[in-house]
């Protein structure tokens, strides 16, 4: 006689099949679930457990200030990375338990001001939005396409070379195979692409398409309207406060206090007002909380020999 399967041994199987079901059951895979589901009653509760703690975990994923949390995996499997959720249905009778997994493609995401938010993706890799950004997923059986309307993200991408990995972020392509790094909308229609791992090439796609700029690990460049240009001389001090965001932190190094408030006002509806032209032009310095734009005033203040003034919904900076 077959020993009874412990509630742990039944939960690891359970993650299992909702991983095979994501990805689509073959009809041999269909019939042998099928069967694990009617084989003990517990198992229909361990799915519905499963399901709940994936839909759970992806939304702590959304974060203000504070680090990522990151999902404890379940046991013997990886946990789940994809875009994609799964709507159980359960149909109950006296003697039968009928169950069924719909798939459900989520392709566009977005974040509030303030907000960030990881998304894990069907294929292993995971995109990171920051504040105030909007994406859209257009995956194929040939290529991986993200569209990145608005905003930044960070890009953590699964090796794959038979599917590439391709950001379009208006003209501007990126493409990346096994690499992490940033893209970010600007004004003007400026592109800023920085790699943190890895090798990406990119191009602008127009009526002629151009030749790629290949970009290395602690490389950077800026697309405009005109070229796309590579900058030298990136430290990794400099990407890595490129990513600070998603700690909830702003690193101000190298920036002048009207492009500090420009970086604030990113994060908070309270925006941050540097109306006298020669103190907008003052170098600022300093790490500080993505959603703490008025402890960032009284401290510029205190070192620039400003005041602040408090208005509605605007902190004003002046001499």
């Amino acid at each position: 006689m077959a020993s009874r399967k412990s509630a742990q041994e039944i939960m690891t199987t359970a993650y299992d099949w909702l991983v095979r079901c994501d990805r689509g059951l073959s009809t041999q895979e269909q019939a042998e679930f099928d069967c694990w589901m009617t084989a003990d009653t517990r198992h229909l509760g361990a799915i519905a457990r499963a399901q709940a703690q994936w839909t759970h975990a992806s939304r702590l994923q959304i974060v203000g200030a504070q680090p990522l949390p990151k999902p404890a995996p379940p046991p013997a499997k990886r946990w789940i990375r994809s875009a994609w959720t799964a709507a159980a249905i359960f149909i109950a009778a006296v003697s039968v338990t009928l169950f069924t997994v719909q798939r459900y493609v989520g392709t566009h995401f977005d974040t509030t001001v303030g907000e960030v938010r990881r998304i894990p993706l069907s294929d292993g890799s995971s995109v990171t939005l920051d504040t105030n950004s909007k994406m859209a997923l257009a995956y194929t059986s040939q290529a991986r396409i993200v569209r990145l309307l608005v905003g930044e993200a960070f890009f953590e991408v699964a090796h794959d070379p038979s599917k590439p990995f391709i950001v379009e972020a208006g003209a501007v392509r990126v493409r990346a195979v096994g690499t992490a790094f940033i893209v970010r909308c600007e004004l003007e229609s400026k592109v800023q692409v920085t790699v943190t791992r890895g090798v990406v090439d990119v191009w602008r796609q127009g009526k002629i398409v151009e030749p790629a700029v290949r970009v290395a690990a602690n490389g950077r460049v800026v697309a405009t309207p005109a070229a796309v240009e590579p900058i030298v001389g990136v430290s990794e001090a400099e990407v890595a406060r490129s990513i600070a965001w998603q700690d909830g932190i702003i690193d101000l190094q190298g920036r002048t206090l009207s492009q500090a408030a420009a970086e604030f006002n990113r994060y908070n509806e309270q925006t941050l007002i540097i109306e006298d032209p020669v103190l907008a032009k003052q170098p600022v310095v300093g790490r500080f909380h993505t959603n703490d734009p008025l402890g960032f005033a009284h401290a510029a203040a205190e070192v620039l020999d400003a005041r602040v003034h408090v208005r509605n919904e605007q902190i004003v900076l002046e001499r």
